[in-house]
């Protein structure tokens, strides 16, 4: 075992090398990706298979996901992958694969299962794009969104927001609270219904729910990876010399950064570090580490919209790949990590502004990045010589990944029992190589549907006529409400413009800040050089003038000697007297030299003074601009939802009035229509008293002539 990570370790180390001789010179190879993923959530079976492998291995949780990389779930397995804000969810029986993440997109291929979307933020960039074999699901708006893929199709179901299934021949768009069913075995055929909630959704919504609590992105920003998960296991504080300060709760005794977990290769990066605490991404992708008061904190930065990863930032102590020697079969190699305002130099290939974006949290002096990419030898590291920064490489730190077996078929059939649960219809089938296996078929599904529903549209005929009449009231209000609601759209889109064009105001008024302050030191440090050098030039003038002046006592004293040996004495204490005076004077200039000095170290510092008072003011008076501004658009916010209620009161008494006029209307047809039958009972009746008295005037006698008679 031994032999075998010495040989890991000698490729792993002398490739990345390589990569830094050939690429560090110029900028002809491409940069690496600023953004990775991170397997944040790990339950069950899940299995890992890096871009250009065969094999699988067994996933483990911080483990950073870029392009080329698959994720399987086995039947008992679920797993979380996040990418900045964006989470990816993946379902029991699931696999996917990393097509595209970089700064520009994220894309992935579900090849079977089922996988849950959660989107927080509107860039077009941090939206996770699913592709199956029938299309690609986009996310057009924040949101949640699941995407499916069975045997013969897609189901794309919206429970919050817009997505757009973009096929060959057609594009869908499914709205929040409706799911798609579409496959494309000849033209795309979609079909509607609503959206499940099983236990993989519930599971989805409640990991949802544990983000939106805890998360509090005051410090770092939302798309530093990771960052979710500071909050619930460590505590944040200022300090004037690094800002935001984190410190981790419930570290062991001798815990130290870069300490417990491992090393793996990962391209393009090469030599990457995976921790094994449950918050260990963001820490050791980002940022710089620091020990205040014996405790070890992390300090993020400046904030930085949009943070580039690092595989590990490190400094090592020794060279690696080259200068490797052998102590019980394992190099002697050692790292530590990096203090505020130390340059991170890569040790894959890298271009001058790709060095200069991934130092920006803590080094903005372009001078002293490229010093210290030219000259790495002769940097001075805080933790360089300290035994509790400083870590040995061990087998336990280069223990291999465990491989694992995939089993298909039962894969398979959890599936399809998943999908029989939820109403799916399910039928055997052969496959070409004479084997019967179980599929789900959707056309069954819906041409059970379409006979239901024509019962159903057979019974509510003659209701859909009665209510055309009010459904063409009803739309005038709906287009009413839906105008109200696209204008109430609107606003929230320019707050949120509004929101974002001041944050980026902020972040660029803290960057030239940050650069005056920056320039300030540079200033400093160019008249400290300056003044140790006039210094120097003094000291060496003094020098020369007592040398030259020796020189020329010892040539009179020999003419002296040869001449007079009585005035020797008296030479003498000539001599003597010129090195006092010398002396006396050279004491002289030094002491006017160290009051200019600090009177000038006594005006930098009322300088700095100012400067800071200057500072405070002016954050003071942007704080209470924002708070006017604030408050006047809370009040404008209040008047508006006002007189929003006023029009609805007011609608909603006169569709009263309206209802109250034709329920009056509707009494009197009945009245009238009651009078009408009341006479027509009538009329029968008259007629029969008419008829009879008529018959009676005909048989009664002419007037005069008896009743006998006739």
């Amino acid at each position: 075992m031994v032999r075998n990570l010495k040989n890991a370790l000698r490729l792993l180390l002398i490739v990345p090398l390589l990569l830094v001789l050939t690429g560090a010179s110029g900028t002809a190879l491409a940069d690496p990706p600023a953004r990775a993923g991170r397997l944040s959530v790990v339950e069950g079976e899940v299995a890992l298979r890096r871009d250009g492998s065969r094999d699988w291995e067994s996933a483990a949780v911080n483990l950073p996901i870029t392009t080329g990389d698959e994720i399987a779930t086995e039947a008992d397995g679920r797993a979380e992958l996040r990418i900045g804000s964006s989470v990816l969810r993946l379902d029991k029986a699931t696999a996917v694969e990393v097509r595209r993440l970089d700064d520009e997109r994220i894309r992935v291929l579900l090849k079977e299962g089922s996988v849950a979307m959660r989107i927080r933020s509107a860039e077009r960039e941090d939206a996770i794009e699913v592709e199956t074999r029938d299309g690609v699901a986009v996310p057009a708006e924040p949101g949640r969104y699941r995407v499916d893929f069975v045997d013969s199709g897609t189901l794309v179901s919206n429970h919050e927001g817009h997505v757009d299934f973009r096929t060959d021949d057609r594009h869908v768009g499914v709205t929040e609270g409706r799911r798609a069913q579409i496959w494309s075995e000849g033209p795309t055929q979609v079909v509607w219904d609503e959206p499940d909630e099983d236990d993989f959704m519930e599971w989805s919504f409640a990991r949802d729910r544990r983000d939106d609590r805890i998360a509090r992105n005051r410090y770092v920003s939302p798309e530093m990876t990771g960052a979710e998960d500071l909050y619930e296991y460590g505590d944040w504080r200022e300090y004037d010399d690094y800002g935001p300060v984190w410190f981790p709760r419930d570290v062991p005794y001798g815990w130290a950064p870069y300490r417990y977990g491992r090393w793996v290769s990962i391209a393009p990066w090469g030599w990457t570090w995976v921790d094994d605490a449950p918050w260990g991404f963001a820490p050791f992708h980002y940022g710089r580490w620091v020990r205040i008061r014996g405790v070890w904190a992390w300090v993020p930065g400046r904030y930085i919209a949009r943070p580039v990863y690092a595989p590990a930032l490190v400094a090592w102590i020794g060279t690696p790949g080259v200068s490797i020697t052998y102590t019980s079969g394992l190099p002697n190699l050692s790292w530590f990590p990096l203090a505020p305002r130390e340059v991170y130099v890569p040790y894959y290939r890298y271009s001058p502004t790709y060095v200069r974006q991934i130092n920006i949290t803590h080094v903005t002096n372009v001078v002293e990045i490229e010093r210290v990419v030219r000259e790495p030898r002769h940097v001075r590291y805080a933790f360089r010589d300290r035994s509790e920064a400083v870590t040995r490489v061990s087998e336990r730190i280069l223990r291999p990944p465990k491989p694992v077996a995939l089993d298909v078929e039962r894969r398979r059939e959890q599936r399809v029992r998943e999908w029989e649960r939820r109403g799916f219809p399910v039928r055997e089938v052969v496959r070409p190589d004479g084997t019967r296996v179980r599929t789900v078929q959707p056309a069954q599904l819906i041409q059970q549907r379409e006979e239901r529903q024509q019962a159903v549209r057979e019974q509510r005929q003659d209701e859909r006529q009665r209510q055309e009449e009010r459904q063409q009231r009803l739309e005038s209000r709906q287009e009413r409400t839906e105008a109200l609601r696209q204008q109430q759209a609107r606003e929230r889109e320019e707050r949120a413009a509004r929101e974002q064009e001041q944050q980026r105001q902020r972040q660029l008024q803290r960057d030239q800040q940050e650069q005056r302050r920056e320039q300030l030191r540079d200033e400093r440090r160019d008249e400290a050089t300056a003044r140790q050098e006039r210094l120097e030039a003094l000291r060496q003038q003094n020098a020369r003038e007592r040398e030259e002046q020796a020189r020329r006592e010892a040539a009179q004293q020999e003419e002296q000697q040869r001449q007079r040996s009585v005035l020797r004495e008296q030479q003498e204490q000539r001599r003597d007297e010129a090195r006092r005076a010398q002396r006396e004077e050279a004491e002289q200039r030094q002491q006017e030299r160290q009051q200019r000095l600090e009177a000038q170290r006594q005006q930098e510092a009322g300088e700095r003074e100012a400067r800071r008072q200057q500072i405070e003011q002016q954050r003071e008076e942007r704080g209470r601009q924002q708070a006017q501004e604030q408050e006047r658009r809370q009040q404008a916010i209040r008047q508006q939802t006002e007189q929003r209620e006023r029009e609805l009161q007011q609608r909603q008494m006169q569709i009263q009035q309206q209802r109250q006029a034709e329920q009056q209307q509707r009494q009197a047809e009945q009245q009238q229509r009651q009078a009408e039958r009341q006479r027509t009972q009538r009329e029968p009746q008259q007629d029969n008293r008419r008829n009879s008295e008529e018959e009676q005037q005909r048989r009664r006698p002419p007037f005069g002539q008896p009743e006998g008679a006739r």
